[in-house]
């Protein structure tokens, strides 16, 4: 690991990724500005954020924001005379932070943070390449390791661990509502139909498990949740989707969401006229 100790990485733990990437910079002792956000975290909205950085780091000057986009923001902090360095690999509506690499393989590069760093600081590099394989690209992706089905098995439950860590209670909370809505499922042009009338909790991580034990290979999913959630995996049309209803895009550009405070998400039936009209 290379990187001036005056690099501050700025970071929410808001999912499985977020977490690993927070436990390897802490065991690194690299400066951590840490995001209480949960997913949809925005720089603008981030408390505090000037003084939090001039106060807790006022000699630094260079930043590594994960996954919290705001140009605006960014624009800020560099007039201040800060470097601002974007690790993502999302789209978000008309801003395009899509990268092949997870941020956490980024973030390793960034840092220059090799194997050997992550030994000597109790990390299993295998376990950490499969966290980052399967944020890029869900399960399917271990399959571009090369490794085992033994493996293949201890990273599920490595990255399982992950998720009880962030939250046991709630975890077992969303598998729950996941297999309620998974066990009424139906199927349309051959896509996945998932619904639920919770739009709270979001269960597209663990019906993504379901579907992976099921069917062993990637099936183009909608789920729905209430009105205020709404996801599309596995598809080639995402970037229609985005153009069609806006929202972001992740897994390499093959899944599509929208999260809406209002309401105001598509239908199923929309959503499916824009995959059957392309």
């Amino acid at each position: 690991m290379q990187k001036n100790p005056n690099h501050i990485l700025i970071c929410s733990r808001n999912d499985e990724e977020a977490l690993t990437i927070l436990q390897i910079a802490e065991k690194l002792k690299i400066n951590i500005l840490e995001s209480a956000q949960p997913h949809g975290a925005q720089l603008g909205k981030e408390p505090n954020l000037l003084v939090r950085l001039q106060e807790d780091f006022p000699d630094a000057r260079t930043l590594a924001i994960v996954e919290i986009p705001g140009p605006k923001m960014e624009n800020e902090l560099t007039e201040l005379g800060y470097t601002v360095n974007i690790i993502d690999h999302h789209r978000y509506g008309e801003l395009d932070r899509m990268k092949q690499e997870s941020s956490l393989e980024q973030f390793l590069a960034y840092f220059e943070i090799t194997d050997e760093d992550l030994t000597s600081a109790g990390f299993d590099p295998l376990m950490i390449s499969a966290v980052g394989a399967i944020d890029r690209g869900f399960l399917w992706e271990l399959d571009t390791l090369g490794i085992t089905d033994a493996q293949k098995k201890e990273a599920r439950a490595y990255y399982r661990g992950l998720t009880l860590e962030l939250g046991a209670k709630m975890r077992l909370h969303q598998e729950g509502i996941a297999k309620e809505a998974w066990d009424r499922k139906t199927e349309q042009d051959g896509m996945l139909i998932i619904e639920s009338a919770d739009g709270e909790t979001s269960i597209r991580d663990s019906l993504s498990y379901l579907i992976a034990d099921t069917y062993g290979k990637p099936r183009t999913a909608v789920i729905k949740q209430g009105n205020r959630r709404i996801y599309v995996q596995e598809s080639d049309f995402s970037q229609k989707l985005l153009d069609a209803f806006g929202g972001f895009t992740f897994g390499r550009d093959r899944c599509w969401g929208i999260l809406k405070e209002d309401g105001s998400i598509p239908s199923i039936d929309e959503v499916i006229a824009v995959i059957r009209d392309n």
